[in-house]
């Protein structure tokens, strides 16, 4: 397995769009290295979203662009038991994209994103925002964030869009309270990196970024989280915000993911990895995977409600499914159903 990615994620504040709680940013370095054992920010001690920056100026968006060709609708051949490819992911055929230029942050609640080509990072620090029908990309950092830490309440919802990390060593969406549904994802390092209360479905992450230095997943899931309590923060007797091991809460459930690049035919580590340790009520059903050492590395002890059902494995790019095998360190977790995609044979949970 290959040496740990430490990236950097943009996060200053610098300009904003008057009265929305949208703003746009500079960029700004934080380690971020892969699997982090700690949650991102330290939350607030009354755990309650930022404040909105203050306000400066207004973006100019530029041209308008459109999508090339029709997408089936939702029910069409990605359905099971089809899978999601680039026909039923990202921003639907025939949408036009009004092109934001730079870094967003999202500091008030409820906000709504649609339709936009943002050509920069987006950071996600308010409860119940929606990203939907747009494309995302930035360069080297998280792409879509909504951090451990920064905000309780509702979750994130990304639907229908588009998110690359332009061929460099990011990740597409991390970490924690969110859902994505319909999102196509490609040259990342990382697809997703999942802290806790994450939804992934319907979805397609394919061709992740590779270097000499790079830990590629499709979806990795933390070392740690914070714990919430009554839809707050816990704190300890000194204040300090407690912390837990593993990730926790997560639903992965009919995607396909590969850790293939079939343009320059190199794999990544996994198309999903788990910890040594024991993650908490996760789901991993009804998808497709193929590509990297393993495809499917499991809790590397036994999880708690850990289960593995009814997926798929393509030896589309390899006999063994990975270049050793389909799984590994499954045998331990709830796990029924996981079958070779083109022959039946029942893949075994080693």
């Amino acid at each position: 397995m290959r040496k740990p990615l430490m990236a950097t994620l943009a996060v200053l504040v610098t300009v904003a769009v008057a009265g929305s709680g949208i703003a746009f940013a500079s960029s700004s370095t934080r380690h971020h290295p892969h699997r982090h054992p700690h949650p991102h920010p330290t939350p607030s001690p009354t755990a309650s979203p930022m404040p909105s920056p203050t306000v400066s100026a207004s973006p100019t968006p530029s041209q308008s662009t459109s999508t090339p060709p029709a997408k089936p609708p939702n029910g069409g051949p990605c359905a099971l038991p089809g899978y999601p490819n680039e026909t039923c992911t990202g921003v639907p055929a025939g949408t036009a994209l009004t092109t934001v230029n730079g870094d967003v942050v999202i500091s008030t609640p409820n906000a709504v994103i649609d339709r936009e080509d943002i050509r920069g990072c987006v950071n996600v620090r308010a409860p119940g925002v929606t990203i939907r029908r747009s494309k995302v990309s930035c360069r080297n950092s998280i792409v879509i964030a909504s951090f451990d830490g920064v905000y309780t309440g509702t979750g994130l919802l990304i639907e229908d869009t588009e998110v690359s990390c332009l061929g460099t060593s990011g990740t597409g969406v991390g970490d924690t309270n969110f859902t994505a549904s319909r999102v196509g994802i490609h040259d990342c390092e990382n697809g997703f990196d999942i802290d806790q209360d994450a939804t992934v479905e319907d979805s397609y992450i394919h061709n992740l970024y590779n270097s000499a230095e790079s830990h590629t997943d499709g979806i990795q899931f933390a070392q740690g989280h914070y714990q919430i309590v009554n839809g707050k923060y816990a704190r300890d007797a000194s204040g300090k915000p407690v912390l837990l091991h593993d990730a926790a809460n997560i639903t992965v459930r009919h995607n396909t993911i590969y850790s293939y690049n079939t343009t320059d035919h190199q794999d990544g580590t996994s198309a999903i990895i788990s910890n040594r340790g024991s993650d908490t009520n996760v789901l991993i059903e009804d998808n497709l995977l193929a590509g990297g050492a393993y495809t499917l590395y499991c809790d590397g002890g036994t999880g708690v409600n850990y289960r593995v059902l009814n997926n798929h494995f393509t030896t589309a790019f390899h006999p063994k499914v990975g270049v050793y095998g389909a799984t590994t360190d499954c045998a331990d977790e709830t796990y029924s159903g996981n079958v070779v995609q083109e022959t039946g044979q029942v893949v075994p949970g080693d």
